[in-house]
C-alpha cells in the first residue's frame, strides 16, 4: 500500500524518504520481482502482476 508518507508491504513499513526508487522484472505472465531501493539496501518482493501503475503513483509522492 502506498500512502503520502510511507510504503507498506506485508512485512514492513518504509518511510517515503527512505525509498529512492522502485523497479520490477516480470519473469513470466504469472510472476516476477518487485524491487524497493531503500537507504538500507534493495528489498525484493514477489509479485503476480505488473506494478507499473503503483510505480506511477509512487512518482507523485516520492521525495528527492
Amino acid at each position: 500500500m502506498l500512502y503520502e508518507d510511507k510504503l507498506v508491504t506485508e512485512e514492513k513499513e518504509y518511510p517515503i524518504h527512505q525509498v529512492f526508487d522502485l523497479s520490477y522484472k516480470m519473469l513470466s505472465n504469472r510472476y516476477g520481482f518487485f524491487y524497493l531501493h531503500t537507504n538500507k539496501g534493495v528489498v525484493t518482493l514477489h509479485i503476480k502482476e505488473s506494478p507499473a501503475e503503483f510505480i506511477k503513483k509512487f512518482r507523485t509522492v516520492e521525495r528527492k
